[in-house]
């Protein structure tokens, strides 16, 4: 008899995002998102822990195995990483990841692929999120040269299907989404009953395709 466990259930595409399967969208319509200018001043989301351009622990907050950027140099960095290991997956077939600088099981899934090509030239130790969240900034570059010498493209299409935010999460608890968040990222700055509002308009246009889908095919 074969047992289907939790871990198996909660299996995602890389491209939807780190975390569990429903988080970006639940965090999306339901969350606390706050529009990067509404950042609480005290966090300093605009700057590094240390007030410099490398990034380290202390830039990152752990949770549930995913390694979240607190200000948005950290952001900004994983999001490079990101783009980069998207590159090399480009050329070799691989999974891509949303560049939503949230490193998890996805990006680290990724990362050791790209890692293992390297012989040598990639550091970090994919194992675990801070294994490798802290040193984004140098893995980026890393992954860069591989990248580069894999002939990649300059920049490549993301995953067909993401419903990732660009998001912080800062040092008062604040989920704080980054400013080129796009379309989903306005969301931000929608009340409570606005997002239901349009949930329900999605869901409406939903059915109304799924309807005709089923009609086509009688």
């Amino acid at each position: 008899m074969t047992y289907i466990s939790k871990h198996m259930v909660r299996t995602k595409p890389r491209g939807m995002g780190d975390g569990e399967p429903a988080d970006d969208i639940i965090t999306l319509l339901f969350g606390e998102l706050l529009p990067a200018d509404q950042a609480p001043p005290t966090d300093n989301v605009n700057q590094t822990t240390g007030g410099g351009a490398s990034t380290s622990a202390s830039d990152f907050t752990s949770a549930g195995g995913v390694c979240k950027p607190m200000n948005f140099p950290a952001l900004a960095a994983s999001r490079a990483l990101q783009s980069q290991l998207n590159r090399v997956a480009q050329v070799k077939g691989f999974g891509k990841v949303a560049t939503d600088g949230a490193i998890g099981p996805g990006t680290l899934a990724l990362f050791r692929e790209v890692q293992a090509l390297s012989a040598g030239g990639v550091m970090g130790d994919p194992s675990s999120c801070m294994g490798v969240a802290p040193d984004v900034d140098v893995l980026a570059a890393q992954v860069q040269a591989l990248a580069d010498s894999l002939g990649a493209p300059a920049t490549v299409s993301g995953p067909v299907l993401s419903l990732s935010v660009p998001s912080i999460k800062t040092k008062s608890g604040k989920t704080v989404v980054a400013p080129d968040a796009g379309l989903l990222g306005g969301m931000a700055s929608l009340s409570a009953v606005e997002k239901l509002a349009l949930l329900g308009v999605a869901g409406g246009i939903g059915y109304l395709l799924l309807s005709k889908s089923k009609k086509r095919r009688k």
